[in-house]
Formats: structure tokens, sequence, C-alpha cells
């Protein structure tokens, strides 16, 4: 692809009219339903509420061109401005991500979300700070054809977010179809820094896939793949393998989102510049930070400036570069010594889940049968899969050297406003202990598991479930630290013995201890909805501890941005990492959970419930 990605809205609605027009929508609201505490919501426009921007979003089966040959069948979301800044929702031409929804802080933002997939569906905001009803919890998904109303005001910074299922055990497979777009919030204050603007300002929405002969998508989430996340064969951006750009001898903003199921990348320039980091999940840092290399989660958004000035006539590749110490020791033995993935599939044997109940149970929520020939059935629906271990033997390993995209420095400026890398970004507060009400006392988040299922604070999934240590009054500040129990004991919530941190644990479950220990310590993109963060500590992994995780710490840890507000952070094999919280405003219950999304539909995610 070498067509120019132009944020105006003009051009690509230019580009992307006859791809893009909004899927037939039914009535905008329906007959009211009641909601009790906690409960199913209302779901039509509530009267009191005045919206500044109106959104019809609708999510769909569809096809478009990724590969040559023959159209793939893709979910994806649509969506037009029913009411005011028609620059509100910007298409992305030629490809299945969805629109970018532009907002204001400040706004007034009304979504009326129509489903019309054969499957259950919610969709979530993911980094902004909106009301409980308004979040995407899943207890609020809707069958099809029915339309779900959000309502809130814009309270984040300007920033990069974006919005993805999160349909309870299957967030993984709908967003694996298709299903995602980015959010921009701007402000005053950020209109105010001399960063570039307009076709130097580009999305890099980076993902994962693999295909069948026909080009249809396959996906599978049982057996190994449930334990270490699905991984794709083809790397895409924007929706596009192959990804090549011609851009012009000056600088660019990049806004880059890990939108991969559980791909993490090693960002590098093939040159050798750094990587100049500009923006974290929660907006523009307070001033740019440099790395050799960046390390970015699923989930994560960072923000890039990059000068390509002194490229000309050159191709420059955004790459990720070769680590280890992220996936289980297992799987890093067989990487590394050229063994058979299938092999090692065989090892870890048959699923993730309760009992091994995901190994049985299959895709639920699939496809209605869109994605390959060999399905495996579901209540809600058919997934196409030619297996796991086939799968596993098929993708490109996680940590491994690879080109993500090509940028061509072939063109002349059209403006050569905003160049410099400012100094100074934007005023970034900062909390500290003296805000939390917990200085001494860290609420737990911890990683361990029962048998093959990961679990948080001893747990899996409640849909609305919350223990005491994940219960928060509204507008107070906490500290918490996020910390693995793998190794030979787990938590049990009240069915063993006290914690560290207060919560249960127990010996029982390992199924083989050290084995299970050596395929369960791994890496965990941990997500925390309701508002930002401030990472205030890190500890690495102590030498030899957690099967090797130093050594493979050493690959990683020069990649990492603490600065900055985060919604998302990689925790990484036996490392400790402390942040500071707010809980403030909204009362309700908001998730958190691994955002490596095999795993989340592990029900390796819980509630905060914040009264």
């Amino acid at each position: 692809m070498s067509e120019k990605i132009d944020l105006k809205r003009r051009r690509l609605l230019q580009a992307a009219s006859a791809g893009m027009a909004l899927a037939a929508a039914g009535p905008a609201f329906p007959i009211i339903l009641k909601r009790q505490s906690f409960g199913r919501p209302k779901r039509e426009a509530t009267a009191t509420f005045f919206p500044d921007v109106e959104i019809e979003l609708v999510a769909a089966p569809g096809k478009v061109q990724i590969l040559p040959g023959p159209a793939t069948r893709v979910w994806r979301y649509t969506a037009r401005v029913v009411k005011g800044d028609p620059d509100a929702v910007i298409p992305i031409p030629d490809t299945y991500l969805g629109p970018i929804l532009k907002f204001r802080k400040g706004q007034r933002v009304r979504i009326t979300l129509h489903n019309r997939l054969p499957a259950k569906f919610i969709t979530h905001w993911h980094g902004m700070h909106v009301p409980f009803e308004a979040d995407g919890h899943p207890s609020y998904a809707i069958d099809p054809e029915e339309t779900y109303v959000y309502e809130f005001t814009v309270e984040n910074r300007a920033g990069t977010y974006w919005y993805h299922p999160h349909t309870n055990m299957v967030t993984g497979a709908q967003a694996y179809s298709g299903l995602a777009g980015l959010i921009l919030v701007e402000d005053d204050e950020e209109n105010e820094v001399p960063l570039p603007r307009g076709e130097y300002d580009l999305p890099l929405v980076l993902q994962d896939r693999t295909f069948d002969e026909t080009n249809q998508l396959l996906y599978d989430r049982r057996g190994p793949i449930a334990m270490l996340g699905f991984l794709g064969e083809k790397i895409l951006v924007n929706g596009h393998p192959d990804f090549t750009l011609n851009v012009a001898s000056r600088s660019y903003r990049f806004r880059v989102l890990n939108g991969s199921n559980s791909r993490i990348y090693k960002l590098a320039w093939s040159d050798g510049d750094s990587i100049t980091v500009i923006g974290t999940d929660g907006g523009l840092l307070e001033r740019p930070v440099t790395r050799p290399y960046l390390m970015i989660g699923p989930g994560e958004r960072y923000e890039l400036w990059r000068d390509f000035s002194k490229s000309k006539g050159k191709e420059v590749r955004l790459e990720s570069q070769e680590y280890h110490g992220i996936m289980p020791p297992l799987y890093e033995r067989f990487r590394r010594s050229g063994g058979s993935m299938m092999g090692m599939g065989g090892m870890m044997g048959g699923g993730m889940g309760r009992g091994g109940r995901m190994g049985s149970m299959g895709q639920r929520g699939g496809m209605g049968g869109m994605m390959g020939t060999q399905t495996i059935s579901g209540p809600e629906g058919m997934m196409g899969t030619i297996g796991p271990m086939m799968l596993m033997a098929r993708h490109i390993p996680q940590g491994s050297h690879f080109t993500i995209a090509r940028f061509r420095v072939t063109e002349k400026p059209r403006t050569l406003d905003n160049q410099e890398l400012p100094a100074k970004l934007r005023p970034l507060p900062q909390l500290s202990l003296d805000d939390v009400v917990n200085p001494d006392k860290p609420r737990p988040i911890a990683i361990g598991n029962h048998g093959r299922q990961f679990t948080l604070n001893g747990q899996a999934f409640s849909m609305t479930g919350a223990l005491p240590i994940e219960t928060f009054p509204v507008n107070t500040i906490h500290l918490m630290e996020i910390f693995h129990e793998h190794g030979g004991m787990e938590m049990e919530g009240e069915h063993g013995g006290e914690s560290e941190h207060g919560s249960r644990q127990s010996m029982q479950g390992m199924g083989g201890g050290m084995s299970m220990a050596m395929m369960m310590a791994m890496v965990h993109p941990i997500h925390l909805h309701g508002h930002y963060f401030q990472i205030v500590r890190r500890t690495p992994p102590e030498a030899g501890g957690m099967h090797g995780s130093s050594e493979g710490y050493e690959t990683v840890k020069d990649g990492l941005v603490d600065e900055g507000y985060q919604d998302t952070v990689l925790a990484m094999a036996g490392e400790r990492i402390q942040l500071i919280k707010p809980f403030d405003k909204y009362k309700g219950l908001f998730l958190y959970h691994c955002h490596n999304l095999e795993h989340e539909d592990g029900e390796m995610m819980r509630n905060f419930k914040v009264v």
C-alpha cells in the first residue's frame, strides 16, 4: 500500500465512499428497559441528555480485499454522524477497521450501537473515562438486531484511544474478525503544541492474522493457543499486509496501536535511529523520551515522532526486533532450539479453563461459519480452523525479528510547519504516594493460575462479583501492585491460606508443580478500566527466578516507558509493578483483565466495584 492515509475527512471520504457506507439501521431508540442496580441498563436515549455529537455505529458482516484473490469475509464497524461535527467520523479507506471517531474534551456524546451480527455483542471504549453503563461491560451485551445507547461526556485529555468488542468469552474472536477502531480526542492545550498535523499525523494499527487458501480468516483458541495467545502468520498495518507508505522528507507523528490479540512488538527503526516517544495511552508526555527500541503490548498505544528529512531517497523500515523471556520457558526452549511448535503444543495439554472446559466448548460466539471450511461448533456460531496445532506450526513466533512497515522517503513536503521536536510538550500532573489512601498496603492484582487457567487475585471471572480487595470508595486514589504468584502457590479466594496482601491462596491445582510453572510463567498486558493510572515503581525479576525470566528481561527492559498516563501495562514474568490509580466520579463495576485476548476469554478478568 503506497497511498497516503490522510486524516483530513474530505480525502478519506472520497477514497472510501464506495466501501464504508453505513449498514441499514433499525429503529434508533428501542423500547426502554429499566435498569436496576448493576443490572441491565436502559437502552434508549435519555431525554435530559443533550449531545453535542450523536453517532450511529453499526457492527455487521462484510467483505474486504486484504490479499490478492478472493475478498475476505469480516465483521466490522461502520458509522455516520447524526448530529454535530461531520468530522467526528473519519473512515479509513480500503480496510476492515472501523472509522476513526474524533471528539473534543468536554463534548457530550451519544453513540447508538446497532448489532447486525449473528451473535451477542457489546463495545468498549478503551481508555475512555465514562460511566459504568457506557463502558461496555459484558453483562450489557445485546442480542442480534438489538440496539444499545451510550451517553457520556468526554473527560479524557487529548490522546489516542480505541474501541473494540468486550463480549464475554468471545472478545478475541470478535476483535480478530475485524471489529476495532481508533478514537482521537483533542483539547485546546494539545492544539497549542507544535506537532505534525493533517497528512503528517498518521495512525498505525498493528495486527496479525492467518488466512486459508481462499483468503478467509482462520482462528482457534483451544489447546496451547488458549495458554499462549493467538499468533498469526501475517503482520497487518491498518488492515494491510506488506504495508508500504511513501512519505515526505520531514517529521511525522505516528499514533501506534497494538491491536493484536496477543502479539507483543519490540519496535525499532531499521536505520538505527532511536524511538522518540511523545505520548502514551493517556496522551502527550511532559517532554519527549527516547529509547533504543519500544515494547508495546496488546491494547497499548504510543505516539511516536520521526524525522525523515535525512533519509531522502531511502527506505526506512519499522521492525520488531528479537527478544525472549516473554513466553513460558517451554515455548522459548522449543523456539530457540528450532523445535516443533506442534510438539510443544502436545506437551502443554488440552486447553485453558476450569477443568479444561475451554478445550471442549469451542469458539463460543463465532462468525457464523465465515472463517474457513473446517469448523468448531459453539452455542452462538461456528469458527473456521485448521486446528490449534496446525495454526501453531504456521505462526510467526513471538519474539522473532520481522518487518512491520516500510516508509519510502520519496516525496517533497507540502508544508514544513511543526518540523522541530518540541523540548516540552504539555504539563502532566503527577500523582504521588501522598495522594493515596493506602501508601503502606497496596491493593493486589495477583497473576496466578488454577491448573491451566490463568487467574487474577485467585479468581476466574464473575459477571457481577468483586472481592473486598476489589472494592473501592468513589473519589479515592489507591496504590496498587501487580505481581506474579506462579511457581507453586496459587490464590484461591476464600479457600486457602493468607497471601502477602491479605487474599487467599493454596497449593492445590498445580497439576505438575514445576512443569506447570514453566508453562504458565509469561508476560501479561494488564488493562484497568475506569481511568488512567501512573506507574511509580518496577521491581525487576530476581536472577534465577521464574525460570530464567531475569535473562529475558534484559532483552526488553530498555524498551519500557513508564512516564505518562497508562491504562495498560506489560507485566513481565517475575516482575512487580506499583501504580497509582484514581477511582473518581463514577460508581459501578469496571473491569480489569489481561489484554492477551485469549487469556481474557479464558476468564483472566475481574471486576473493580466502585461504591
